[in-house]
């Protein structure tokens, strides 16, 4: 272990650090577990949080859910845990729910992705591409703590979960990516779990290692090394048999790898694919619903699976229009602003942000981008309040309701922010009342979620109960309506509060399925 002052500038420290001894993510303060006799990971976070004001985000792709590392932060705000595993339900340490969310301070900063048992490359990449850089731009962490227990292969004897080189790959270079584009390239990656010692992890933690030191790897394994390892595997191939055999594995065993990546043939397809991959993806389609704000949701819409929408700004001005949006002047005790629909993204990027403006992407700089990429999205529209000066001081946000509301037409999220330097002057209703005053909007259903968690209240000075009424009186003033619901994020918390507003010319029909929908028992048993 190096001493705090081994560095005598920070020129001089190395921006990745690579411990692949580490990653003992199961110790709890008081026992051990899971081949876990102390926890490494906990103890190096707790010492950037004493040493600094820095925010970890630590990512765990063992197998295994993360326990020990979330219960040592489980009301830690400058601590967020992402853990995607193999359910709880089949294997070791059982945890690891969606609904583990994290306590007090620290609620909604736990984040568990269970997956399913023989979860393969598709699935897993698809996971981890609809939900770690919205969760990271919603945190926005200092540096990046990744364990890379590399038993999620399908050669794992202990494990069910299938992937190949190329699943674990996309793992390293994720997070590889992610410090660059989000912590300045702070990162540090340990090893974990992994249980096939001569053909995994020996490729998987090279891999990781050719990643952060950005090393070309070869394509073939060194003969010198097949040649002196290879009888080691050879004999315990039948042992392994079993061992596949007892977790259902039927990838191909006779096989010792010459190559880095992994040869398709030697993987049989899963007969289960296609549900697998809908209940995964059901799963993650849970987390973004509960754990990303609705404005990073609607940058960074989850894979369409479906024809896209008609543009908006076409469905809201069917008699066609000669300029992209509308514009109205609002006199405030400070200042005049001018409030602006549908914002093309030219106007957005020629704007900065107020440095109130964080609730959504914690930086203003971030924020600024995910306006930009709602911008762009023909499925969604953007008002916005700016000063003369060009500084963005309030947003109100329309877009398709997330997978939540999937199968039904028509069905709209509004979201609204109003910069911390602006509030109590009545720009929200004003910006909110101008955002929604178009005929048009008559013939959608439209709503929105009061949430008591850390990004919509921080700042405020209100308790969770006084933020809820704010809220109602807010959207209450323009129709908004308080329905009962199952909906995850209401049913969890009585603070939590979804408003909907149906348009006076919207079908009967479609307004039935819409309050069926807010009454359909959300399928979240055993995630």
């Amino acid at each position: 272990m190096l001493d705090e002052h081994t560095f005598a500038t920070g020129e001089e420290r190395p921006l990745h650090v690579f411990h692949p001894a580490g990653g003992l993510h199961h110790d709890w303060p008081n026992r051990a577990s899971g081949f876990c006799v102390y926890n490494d990971i906990a103890v190096a976070i707790a010492q950037v949080l004493r040493a600094s004001e820095a925010k970890v985000l630590y990512i765990d792709f063992d197998a295994h859910h993360g326990d020990g590392v979330q219960r040592a932060f489980y009301d830690e705000p400058r601590v967020m845990t992402i853990s995607l595993h193999e359910t709880g339900r089949y294997l070791f340490p059982g945890t690891g729910d969606v609904l583990e969310l994290g306590n007090g301070l620290g609620r909604g900063y736990s984040v568990n992705v269970p997956l399913e048992p023989f979860t393969e490359d598709d699935s897993y990449i698809e996971a981890i591409d609809a939900l770690l850089t919205p969760l990271v731009i919603s945190f926005a962490p200092d540096v990046i703590v990744s364990q890379h227990g590399c038993d999620t292969h399908a050669w794992d004897p202990l494990t069910h979960l299938g992937l190949t080189m190329r699943g674990i790959s996309a793992q390293i270079k994720a997070a590889h990516q992610l410090a660059h584009a989000y912590c300045q390239g702070r990162w540090v990656a340990l090893g974990g779990g992994g249980y096939d010692l001569y053909r995994v992890v020996p490729r998987a933690w090279s891999m990781l290692w050719s990643e952060m030191s950005e090393q070309p790897l070869p394509e073939r394994l060194p003969d010198a090394w097949i040649a002196r390892w290879r009888p080691m595997w050879e004999s315990v191939e039948q042992q392994e048999l079993i061992a596949q055999q007892v977790m259902g594995k039927s990838s191909s065993l006779s096989v010792f790898p010459a190559l880095f990546q992994d040869r398709p043939e030697d993987f049989p397809a899963q007969p289960r694919r296609w549900s697998i991959g809908s209940a995964n993806r059901h799963t993650v389609a849970l987390v973004r619903h509960l754990l990303v704000p609705p404005s990073v949701r609607q940058a960074f819409p989850a894979a369409q699976r479906q024809s896209p929408l008609a543009g908006l700004f076409d469905l809201l001005h069917l008699q066609g229009s000669a300029t992209p949006s509308r514009s109205k002047m609002l006199e405030t005790q400070v200042g005049t602003l001018l409030l602006r629909d549908f914002c093309p993204p030219s106007m957005v990027e020629r704007l900065v942000v107020d440095k109130g403006m964080y609730a959504f992407a914690r930086l203003p700089e971030r924020e600024h981008q995910l306006l930009m990429s709602i911008a762009r999205r023909p499925d969604c529209a953007l008002a916005i309040a700016h000063t003369p000066e060009g500084v963005i001081v309030g947003e109100v946000t329309l877009a398709p309701g997330d997978e939540w509301w999937e199968g039904l037409e028509n069905v709209y999220e509004v979201a609204i922010e109003v910069s911390s330097n602006w509030r109590g002057l009545g720009v929200a209703s004003q910006l909110l009342s101008f955002a929604l005053e178009l005929d048009a909007l008559e013939d959608m259903i439209l709503f929105a979620l009061g949430l008591s968690w850390h990004w919509d209240t921080e700042g405020l000075g209100l308790n969770i109960y006084r933020y809820r009424e704010m809220i109602i009186r807010l959207f209450g003033a323009l129709g908004f309506v308080e329905y009962p619901t199952t909906e995850p994020n209401i049913s969890m918390e009585p603070a939590n509060v979804l408003l909907a507003r149906i348009g006076k010319r919207v079908d009967q029909r479609a307004a039935g399925r819409f309050l069926n929908r807010l009454l359909s028992s959300p399928n979240i048993s055993g995630l």
